[in-house]
């Protein structure tokens, strides 16, 4: 009878323990892209790389973050839609085209969306920490608290006048530069 060594066993699970490592790092890394799968037929997406999602290129310092959401949005796969899918690096995120959809979010569901993927560190940066787009609770909703009255209507009318004299100020003084 022929038994099998120590060395042949010990050799077999360290080869099992590597293809289980490198299936929970698949699996992990590729969470965003499998996330918009689940909703194939009802949200569109941008399927996107492992680790890195759709965010290859920025990362690399190839294209500015500006220059991809542009030709994120602009994808054949997604065109004509009013949302579509990305994966943020390994995080799926959700891309917002349709003014109504956008203006349903930031206002009437502005509860459910505060906190924001990005975000600054108040020590670091504390004048990019409270900008209303990048804080997060509790802070967040003492800020919009805050801010919201002076965003009523009266008042941003009462604004349009000065906006419309700062303007016709820029126009007059692009027109002295030519």
């Amino acid at each position: 009878m022929i038994y099998a060594s120590w060395d042949v066993f010990s050799s077999y699970f360290m080869l099992l323990l590597l293809c289980i490592v490198l299936f929970i790092a698949w699996f992990v890394s590729t969470g965003a892209t499998r996330y918009w799968q689940c909703f194939e037929g009802l949200v569109p997406y941008i399927g996107g790389r492992p680790l890195v999602g759709n965010f290859l290129q920025p990362l690399l310092m190839r294209q500015s973050m500006f220059e991809l959401m542009e030709q994120l949005y602009e994808d054949g796969r997604v065109k004509g839609s009013k949302l579509f899918g990305i994966a943020l690096l390994m995080q799926p995120a959700l891309v917002l085209r349709d003014p109504e959809v956008i203006k349903q979010v930031l206002i009437k569901d502005a509860a459910f969306f505060c906190n924001r993927f990005m975000c600054t560190d108040p020590a670091s940066d504390p004048i990019g920490y409270y900008n209303l787009l990048m804080i997060k609770n509790p802070h967040w909703k003492q800020l919009r608290a805050f801010l919201t009255p002076s965003l009523s209507l009266a008042k941003i009318k009462k604004m349009y006048l000065l906006v419309d004299q700062v303007r016709s100020l820029i126009h007059a003084v692009d027109k002295g530069h030519e």
